[in-house]
């Protein structure tokens, strides 16, 4: 497994950079320059990528925050090792009495506690240079927030779309709104309350945010509005550390996060097209297989997988190659499935932003944070500038059967993954994700096939137009028939080949289209990121 030697490129349109001592890519310039400055100060991948993350929550409120939930993988040179942070938090353990058994899609009683925070602190402890303390790697985004950080189109955007659901809640309100009315494109928005908690976290740390800090405002803003968080909920720690889960691909491998987030559908998917013989120039056939492989993971992760700490995920089975040799020999070349051609095989014996950051030393990190939906639960904690996520109300199945059921002081499933593509040594040639919801496994999926299997560069295959099988995961579109929602740039002349082939061409929009952030490291040791051109990403190296 191995790529091209990279070739440089600063286009504003086509944000590509390469160099030997250090990429980084996000999904917005401000939070890029903030990894990049990291970098030049002697800090290493994940001093950069904790400065990203935070600036991605002040420059990108929509998307990430500190009410969020986090997933990174982290390969150090030093070891030789990958291992995965796992950032997601538990629904309260104390619900109010009458509960549906479909959560809110908004409001307080749609968050879980988030593990953004936590996954940030254990990452920095572990893993950061020890060359630049925590407040160094915070004050860029302290900066943007206390300065205002100009909103750009992608963001204006997504303000403009959701001005109702922030006008109603008071926090959102004070925080978040202009004289009452949303940023426009251009506009800086100045965030103080949100500057005076990071700088809080900065320096008290972790223990105090979860405590006498934000999470005893929220605590009071539960027991004033009737809301389901007490005290307790923020005992304990919600970040942990694995291996990460693992295919063999080629003559290498891919690496992903393990449950609760959704690392398997990716493997899965890859797994199964890996037995297929399709040939390279076949658009078509390429792309119906793709779909069918990922029906095959979808419906796996669906029937099986939940918070490890109440369900027996049984990832070896799922992914063991005799039963992926089955998945690949079911698909139908010459025609689209209705729904996956079993039920249950035998195990036998929408939002989100994602960074990129890797080191002169041949460290890699691929990290991915979100508050779930635009603007998550609608709630800023007053006096905070912290959004919640909505990660609970979107996630949990209502089914009684489903792995993934509701339960109290349970995490539900994210969609949330990153990947890295690992040579026969152990060592990342790539590494990337994407925002997007159940789009996240599916573009990951086609930028992976692109560069590995096709050949293309980085920058290829991030601006290829791109297509998303719906249904994935989300619970309450898991009747709906499937259909492919496409990027309205791909040829119709695919689109009239997979129609034939039965696939139902939804007239539907493809959303956000996912904002993907990849690098790659070439044989000689240097290093080439895209940042995707559909947000407002950027991609800077250190020469």
């Amino acid at each position: 497994m191995q790529l091209p030697e990279p070739v440089p490129s600063v286009s504003p349109s086509r944000p590509l950079s390469a160099a030997g001592r250090g990429v980084v890519a996000s999904a917005h310039g401000a939070a890029s320059a903030a990894g990049r400055a990291m970098l030049e100060r002697g800090g290493n991948a994940m001093d950069a990528a904790i400065a990203m993350a935070a600036a991605l929550g002040v420059a990108q409120p929509m998307m990430s925050g500190l009410g969020g939930d986090s997933f990174i993988l982290w390969h150090d040179a030093a070891t030789g090792r990958t291992m995965s942070i796992n950032g997601a938090g538990p629904v309260p353990s104390t619900v109010p009495a009458g509960t549906p058994p479909t959560l809110p899609m908004r409001g307080l009683g749609s968050a879980s506690v988030p593990g953004a925070v936590d996954a940030m602190c254990l990452a920095y402890d572990r893993y950061a240079s020890g060359r630049l303390s925590f407040g160094e790697l915070l004050a860029p985004a302290i900066e943007l927030a206390e300065q205002g950080c100009e909103t750009p189109h992608f963001c204006a955007r997504f303000f403009a779309l959701n001005e109702a659901l922030l006008a109603a809640d008071p926090g959102a309100r004070q925080a978040l709104l202009i004289d009452g009315r949303v940023p426009r494109e251009g506009e800086p928005l100045r965030q103080p309350d949100l500057a005076r908690t990071l700088e809080r976290l900065a320096a008290r740390g972790r223990d105090d945010f979860y405590g006498a800090g934000w999470g005893a405002r929220l605590v009071e803003l539960s027991r004033q509005t009737g809301g389901p968080f007490r005290d307790a909920d923020f005992d304990g720690v919600f970040a942990e550390v694995s291996p990460p889960i693992q295919m063999p691909y080629g003559d290498g491998s891919i690496v992903s996060n393990p449950p609760v987030a959704q690392g398997v559908v990716l493997l899965e998917a890859l797994g199964i097209l890996d037995r297929l013989d399709m040939p390279a120039n076949d658009e078509a056939l390429r792309t119906h297989c793709m779909i069918e492989a990922l029906k095959h993971a979808f419906a796996d992760r669906n029937d099986f997988l939940g918070d490890p700490r109440y369900t027996e995920n049984p990832l070896p089975q799922l992914l063991a190659a005799p039963r992926l040799d089955r998945l690949a020999a079911a698909i139908d070349r010459s025609r689209a499935a209705a729904a996956p051609p079993r039920a249950r095989w035998s195990l036998g014996s929408g939002d989100t932003t994602c960074l990129v950051a890797a080191d002169a030393q041949g460290n890699v990190v691929s990290y991915i944070t979100s508050i779930s939906t635009p603007f998550g639960a609608g709630v800023v904690v007053p006096g905070t500038g912290v959004l919640l996520n909505n990660r609970a109300g979107r996630g949990f199945s209502s089914s009684p059967d489903s792995p993934n059921r509701y339960a109290p002081g349970k995490r539900t499933m994210s969609t949330l993954h990153v990947y890295m593509a690992l040579d026969r040594h152990g060592r990342p040639v790539m590494a990337g994700g994407t925002a997007g919801g159940d789009g996240q496994p599916q573009w990951n999926l086609q930028i992976l096939d692109a560069v590995l299997n096709r050949g293309l560069s980085l920058r290829q295959a991030v601006d290829r137009p791109r297509w998303e099988l719906f249904p994935g995961t989300d619970p309450a579109h898991l009747a709906h028939p499937y259909e492919i929602r496409v990027d309205r740039r791909i040829d119709a002349a695919l689109l009239d080949r997979l129609r034939a082939l039965g696939h139902t061409i939804s007239d539907k929009s493809l959303g956000m289209l996912g904002a993907a952030q990849v690098l790659g490291i070439a044989p000689s040791g240097g290093f080439v990121a895209a940042a995707d051109p559909r947000a407002d990403g950027a991609a800077y190296a250190v020469g």
